[in-house]
């Protein structure tokens, strides 16, 4: 233990209430979402997709299923890489994080509720991928030949499996980690940790295979051995600037206390700092590999994205992605500033949507169009409320710091 003073817990500054002014902000979020969707769904129907059938008759696609997917993309992104977060903590016995680690918990709740959001995606899968279609799958050579995993029925098993099993983890791990609250028993903490081993696994292969699903599948004809990784990074990324403008919310409205501190912002930022660069390295990393070997198999992905007035924002996503972040977390003050890191945060979040609107919109729609943009950012905004409303209405329900864990007073000394 630690011989520097530790920060004094104040139990009655960890039990949340709503405040009514967050609520109000939530549910307008919600609100754009919904308007947003009505407008893409009815307002524009279906408009004619990049992709021809046999007798060269373009198909046709509705917006709004598009808009659904990056905003359910995005919210499993934040939901399962919160478990991931939590089974890393467990793993490690990481000390430093006891006070800020109910945070990721809660996130992990959301799963099912991310797995209704997918039904949407699922009715919809039609309009968003042409391996759907059974003549294509018949016709289209190369399809044909993945037909045995990009088929509708498979699809629905593995997000079903997926969202089932990540949502029992996220249970358990919050579950166990609230009842520890009350009987304070230090086996729970070690049962956390083998537990934590066994998702780490099932994480692995399982978020690489629903990336493949949701968004390398919408150009079936593709391949990348790079993407299950490259998505993980850009979903972790997020989820870690998200934790930010949660503490700092929290800690505007008077919350916490002394229980987290300049070290926990600094120690987050860090992470940030690492995935910053780390999703920078991978997705330079596909590019250089895929250009490099010039196979057309390959190429036509970053050609889509180069043509049709995509080129702009294909120019633009490293920086805004990489370089402003990259730069701006290097000053170890900002790392310490809560003020300066939830504006950064909410810029993070910000381009994540922008890198989702890259990845999905392209592979169905030749040419951008800054309405199509607008659409898809006011829907994201609305299933990104959809999340911060639950999170909060969790917290209320349970303390904010798992009181419980035996390593809490090493957290309270935690200092850098």
């Amino acid at each position: 233990m630690s011989s520097t003073k530790a920060a004094k817990l104040d139990e009655t500054l960890l039990q949340f209430k709503l405040p009514g002014s967050l609520r109000n902000a939530l549910i307008a979020m919600i609100g754009i979402g919904v308007v947003s969707f009505l407008i893409a769904f009815f307002g524009f129907g279906h408009e004619t997709s990049r992709h021809m059938d046999e007798a060269g008759h373009f198909h046709h696609t509705n917006l709004g299923y598009h808009i659904l997917l990056i905003g359910t993309y995005f919210v499993i992104g934040l939901s399962i890489t919160g478990i991931f977060f939590t089974a890393i903590q467990h793993l490690t016995g990481s000390q430093w994080s006891v006070t800020v680690r109910r945070i990721f918990e809660t996130y992990g709740l959301f799963a099912p509720v991310a797995g209704l959001l997918l039904v949407g995606v699922i009715f919809g899968m039609h309009d968003l991928y042409e391996w759907a279609d059974a003549t294509v799958r018949e016709n289209d050579h190369l399809i044909h030949h993945k037909s045995g995993y990009l088929n509708p029925t498979s699809f629905i098993i593995r997000c079903v499996l997926f969202i089932g099993v990540w949502s029992v983890f996220a249970y358990i791990f919050h579950g166990k980690s609230v009842g520890q609250d009350k009987d304070k028993v230090v086996d729970t903490t070690k049962t956390l940790a083998k537990v934590a081993g066994g998702f780490i696994l099932f994480f692995a292969v399982s978020w690489c295979l629903m990336s493949f699903d949701l968004l390398m599948s919408l150009s079936p004809h593709w391949f990348s051995t790079m993407f299950g990784v490259y998505a993980f990074a850009g979903a972790f990324q997020t989820s870690l600037a998200s934790y930010l403008i949660v503490i700092a919310i929290l800690k505007k409205n008077g919350y916490l206390g002394e229980a987290v501190n300049e070290n926990h912002y600094h120690d987050i930022s860090k992470f940030l700092l690492g995935m910053t660069t780390f999703w920078a390295y991978v997705g330079f990393s596909q590019f250089m590999l895929i250009w490099y070997a010039n196979i057309p198999e390959e190429t036509f992905f970053y050609e889509m994205r180069m043509t049709g007035g995509w080129g702009y924002t294909t120019l633009l996503l490293p920086f805004v992605k990489f370089v402003i972040p990259f730069l701006l977390l290097l000053n170890r003050p900002n790392k310490r500033n809560i003020n300066f890191l939830w504006k950064l945060a909410a810029w993070i979040l910000t381009v994540q949507f922008f890198e989702l609107f890259w990845l999905v919109f392209p592979a169905n729609f030749e040419k951008f169009s800054i309405l199509h943009f607008v659409l898809a950012f006011g829907g994201t905004v609305g299933v990104v409320g959809l999340f911060g409303f639950f999170v909060f209405k969790k917290f209320e329900k349970h303390s904010l710091v798992p009181v419980g864990d035996p390593r809490l007073d090493e957290c309270l000394h935690h200092h850098q």
